[in-house]
């Protein structure tokens, strides 16, 4: 059977045309095309001429010439009824051919055909980047506040607490503490230990004397590979200090947290442990002469001078917040298209 979903029935004669089709093949009646031709046998809801199912109780509605229209009311009669309520007979229907006033040039219809497709085509091609700028929108993420004041102010305390280890001249920390942690590097006496003031201080002397004409080697490396490498490290803690603690205040005051881990100080924490490791490493382990050696002459200290315990805080302070921008990052709560 063929589908009145997909055909125009003949009202005159229940034969299956073409959806395009005016007059009809078998007798040449003209046909008529309604906006809603498929009705739900079940609930009599009107469907569009393309459904398969009702739009209203989602019932298969009828196929074939089980269905077909009245010319003279336009109500729909069942297929084996041969006599519609309004008493049109759909049996004594004679044979007619379409007058040449409403004859149809074939070659005009395909034409008709032809430019429909390309208006379709048009539209889905006009479509397409509607379609990729819906995608390219971006959806707001929107995340919790609450307790970042809070997580703030506890980072600003540890913070302080680390600027003050790390940056802190000797003479300003408790001897007791001075004799334990032995600072960044010593030369055996207490005058001779240095933490970060003094070997920021150092570094910042030698890079004046490069600018004053000194030897970039001399200068640079005046306290070996080493005593350049550490200087470089701390030169990158009170970096990340200053800037830190600007962030920090900043919000103490907007209660914003952060929304994602903080890879920078992943990233610079595993520098620091491999550098300050290999340093340690090579204070107590010997190798033997060749490229090793030579390699790890570029970790290792002059004689007069010596790696303290002290030097261990400024990888941990990196990876304490790297840890701790894990715990504090906010919780995203929901999206806004």
């Amino acid at each position: 059977m063929n589908s009145s979903n997909s055909f125009n029935i003949c009202p005159r004669c229940g034969n299956s045309n073409a959806l395009n089709a005016k007059y009809c093949s078998r007798c040449g009646g003209q046909l008529k095309v309604p906006e809603e031709p498929v009705v739900c046998h079940k609930c009599h809801t009107h469907n569009t001429p393309m459904a398969n199912f009702c739009r209203n109780c989602g019932t298969t509605l009828k196929v074939g010439s089980e269905t077909k229209l009245c010319p003279r009311c336009g109500k729909e009669v069942s297929g084996d009824k041969a006599i519609c309520e309004c008493g049109y007979s759909f049996v004594t229907y004679q044979q007619t051919i379409p007058s040449t006033e409403h004859a149809v040039d074939v070659s005009v219809l395909k034409d008709e055909q032809t430019s429909a497709n390309s208006q379709v085509q048009d539209q889905a091609k006009a479509d397409k980047p509607e379609k990729k700028k819906q995608k390219k929108e971006k959806v707001e993420k929107v995340y919790s506040t609450k307790g970042g004041r809070g997580w703030a102010i506890a980072a600003l305390v540890f913070l302080l607490l680390f600027a003050y280890y790390i940056v802190a001249p000797y003479q300003a920390r408790p001897s007791v503490l001075v004799g334990i942690d032995g600072g960044f590097t010593n030369g055996g006496s207490v005058d001779t230990t240095t933490y970060g003031y003094e070997t920021l201080f150092a570094l910042v002397s030698n890079i004046m004397a490069v600018v004053g004409g000194a030897a970039i080697g001399e200068a640079l490396f005046a306290n070996g590979v080493a005593g350049f490498m550490i200087g470089v490290l701390v030169l990158l803690a009170v970096f990340t200090l200053l800037v830190h603690l600007i962030v920090v205040i900043v919000r103490i005051f907007t209660t914003k947290r952060s929304k994602k881990m903080n890879l920078y100080f992943m990233i610079v924490a595993i520098v620091a442990t491999v550098v300050v490791g290999l340093m340690t490493l090579f204070k107590y382990v010997s190798v033997p002469d060749g490229f090793m050696s030579t390699v790890a002459g570029w970790f290792i200290l002059p004689e007069d001078t010596s790696l303290g315990l002290a030097i261990w805080a400024i990888p941990v302070y990196f990876w304490f917040f790297y840890l701790f921008s894990l715990c504090a990052k906010a919780k995203q709560l929901k999206e806004k298209a």
